[in-house]
């Protein structure tokens, strides 16, 4: 058993070694600066991250727009905008941020700053686990802060994305991504999570519904599916309280 358990946690490691890097800044940005931030960010902010891809120093940009409104103080984020690298050797966020302002030519950076009127309430540097490719426009991302992470990691692997894959393959829940990341920093026991999974949706009614219609309901279409795989979830034990939180993003633009 315990030689076993090495090999997996080799395989674990060997897979992650050239795995993408993603950081996850998390920003407040008040209602009365919401489209001022949009467009500073989407008009000139992703022309400097398009430059930065073009060139190999960065894979894609991302923004992404929090759906509703749990807490609307200043450190309850809003917004997540993520950067992602092909991996951690190639991460040099200050090359991407400095060689390639060019792009913007005569637009002065305080025309087109957004730190001033929002708050980075906190980031986070993650690496890519594994994924399910596809395009969707909504992402219900599950914080979760397992037991034992390489034991989720690796059930998640074997177990669940399989039972995913043929759901978006079948087209029977609507979910066209899947994915799943851990976090590399900040760590510690107290901190909020320490991965997260990502079922991708093109509608906001198709998460929404995903979320109505668990796969344990007689309702879902995918619960004889599920119930083949309960036998041998172990989830119950590496995640007891269930996730931490379940928060629906919608993304506001892409580049790669």
């Amino acid at each position: 058993m315990k030689k076993l358990c090495l090999v997996l946690i080799v395989m674990l490691f060997a897979g992650s070694l050239n795995a993408q890097i993603s950081y996850l800044q998390y920003r407040h940005v008040p209602a009365d600066q919401d489209s001022k931030f949009v467009e500073r960010e989407t008009k000139y902010w992703s022309q400097v991250a398009q430059s930065a891809i073009n060139k190999g120093q960065m894979e894609s940009w991302s923004l992404w727009r929090k759906v509703g409104t749990t807490n609307a103080d200043d450190l309850t984020p809003n917004y997540v905008i993520v950067n992602t690298y092909e991996n951690i050797e190639n991460m040099d966020p200050n090359k991407v941020w400095t060689d390639n302002m060019g792009v913007l030519g005569d637009v002065k950076v305080e025309d087109i700053e957004t730190s001033s009127f929002t708050t980075v309430t906190f980031d986070y540097y993650v690496q890519s686990e594994d994924q399910i490719p596809g395009d969707y426009t909504f992402a219900l991302v599950n914080y979760a802060k397992p037991t034992d992470l390489t034991a989720f990691i690796q059930e998640n692997r074997s177990l669940w994305k399989p039972f995913h894959e043929a759901s978006i393959n079948n087209i029977m829940n609507n979910m066209t991504y899947w994915g799943i990341s851990s976090v590399i920093y900040p760590a510690g026991n107290k901190d909020r999570f320490s991965v997260f999974t990502v079922d991708g949706f093109k509608s906001l009614n198709d998460a929404l519904d995903y979320l109505r219609f668990t796969e344990t309901s007689d309702n879902s279409p995918n619960a004889a599916a599920y119930n083949d795989i309960t036998d041998n979830t172990k989830m119950d034990e590496l995640v007891p309280d269930g996730f931490e939180r379940r928060i629906i993003y919608e993304r506001v633009m892409i580049v790669k």
